[in-house]
């Protein structure tokens, strides 16, 4: 899914929630950051990984507060969760039983 559509799903998500105006501004602002600075214009770009690594950025940000650090925390694990459902994408496990993979993980063995 491209980046505009990702942004768009977000907010039709936290609408379903019904979050509060605001609470959908600073989610979407914080997710709009997260894909610029991990460079990402679709979601099969999307890692774990960069979830974490963009948190420590901000935690290191002196002008971050910690209100700030929880609602990107919170936008980022609904992004995964609920947009994204993050059983989807490329699984890095060795697994060698491949019959055991679920529908939509493209399993890469050693």
């Amino acid at each position: 899914m491209r980046r505009e559509l990702i942004l768009s799903n977000l907010r039709i998500e936290l609408r379903r929630k019904q979050a509060s105006y605001l609470s959908e501004k600073r989610a979407l602002s914080f997710v709009n950051d997260f894909l610029n600075k991990m460079s990402i214009v679709h979601s099969s770009q999307i890692r774990t990984w960069q979830k974490e690594f963009f948190l420590s950025e901000l935690e290191r940000n002196i002008d971050c507060s910690k209100e700030d650090l929880l609602q990107a925390k919170s936008a980022l694990t609904f992004l995964y969760n609920i947009v994204l459902k993050k059983g989807r994408g490329i699984d890095f496990t060795g697994s060698d039983d491949e019959s055991n993979a679920d529908p939509g993980i493209l399993k890469i063995t050693g």
